[in-house]
């Protein structure tokens, strides 16, 4: 039986970095262009991609997009901010294996927008680890492992590598169903993302990035929904307790909306989105979310917990 995600690339470097998108953009302005000529030379992923599992669509954001974003909004780079733990055979609860595979991703994604190419590679071999123990056939890596090594002065080639590993776990995740190991790699490499985006929103002083972490209010619904697809045994109750408390704290952001009507031009088939959003997010609970991200994120990490 063929798996019932579609387009949801998520073995561990792409759930970390980015996944493939069949939606449109949550930018409060975009681009509409079908075409993909930019492809071949530098992947520019979208900000969120749709995930259908069954009949429902889920929206969740792009890892690799949220380090681009910290890179622009001038973030350096801290080392500390990794998972500390490289010993992916610490991890021996598939659950666990899965939520790391994740964060593990999302670090991968951080350092290559960085150039630390090095210990991009590091983290590529360990989650080479993880992912062979959640069934990831290590024929996937092999090749593309040897690509990434001779190109690794090279930023670009590398987010084509990523492009290249995204399209084959597609293929290999529509011939297997892992639908509960791709919703905790998501969950891990959205986490570790939002763990960067609040540990640097409180020495930076970043509009961009506030904004960004106060749109994970609509994210969590999708996240939670997805998860909950999932639990049909219950084995995910306590994490979606963990998230539905998270929840009720961007339940207090702000949010704004004003609708304005989109230019199409016919002939270049573009379309502009014009309508823009805003979200309200005080220093406070800022604080407050940031305090949760860090305590989910230290479960997520810890070995004792495997």
């Amino acid at each position: 039986m063929r798996s019932s995600f579609q387009l949801l690339a998520v073995m561990a470097v792409v759930a970390g970095l980015t996944l493939a998108s069949c939606g449109g953009e949550e930018s409060p302005t975009g681009n509409g262009a079908t075409g993909d000529e930019n492809a071949a030379t530098k992947p520019k992923p979208k900000g969120s991609s749709l995930l259908k599992v069954g009949d429902k669509l889920f929206n969740l954001p792009s890892p690799l997009e949220t380090a681009m974003l910290i890179e622009e909004v001038g973030g350096d780079f801290y080392e500390d901010m990794l998972n500390p733990n490289t010993d992916a055979t610490q991890y021996s609860v598939k659950t666990m294996q899965a939520m790391n595979l994740g964060v593990y991703g999302a670090d991968l994604g951080y350092c290559l927008i960085y150039n630390q190419s090095q210990k991009a590679f590091r983290l590529l071999a360990t989650t080479k680890k993880l992912g062979t123990e959640l069934g990831i056939s290590p024929a996937l890596y092999g090749d593309l492992i040897k690509r990434f090594e001779g190109n690794m002065e090279n930023k670009d080639s590398l987010l084509i590598f990523v492009s290249e590993l995204n399209r084959l776990s597609d293929e290999y995740l529509k011939e297997n169903e892992s639908e509960d190991v791709s919703a905790m790699i998501l969950y891990g490499g959205w986490l570790e993302s939002l763990y960067f985006m609040t540990s640097l929103s409180s020495t930076l002083d970043s509009p961009e990035l506030r904004d960004r972490v106060g749109e994970q209010k609509n994210t969590i619904e999708n996240l939670i929904g997805l998860i909950s697809q999932q639990n049909g045994d219950g084995s995910f109750d306590v994490l979606l307790g963990e998230l539905n408390d998270l929840k009720t704290s961007f339940a207090k952001v702000g949010s704004t909306y004003e609708w304005v009507e989109a230019e199409t031009n016919p002939e270049e088939m573009v379309t502009v989105i014009k309508s823009k959003s805003a979200v309200t997010l005080d220093d406070a609970l800022l604080k407050e979310i940031a305090d949760k991200i860090a305590i989910l994120r230290t479960r997520i990490i810890s070995t004792t917990a495997s």
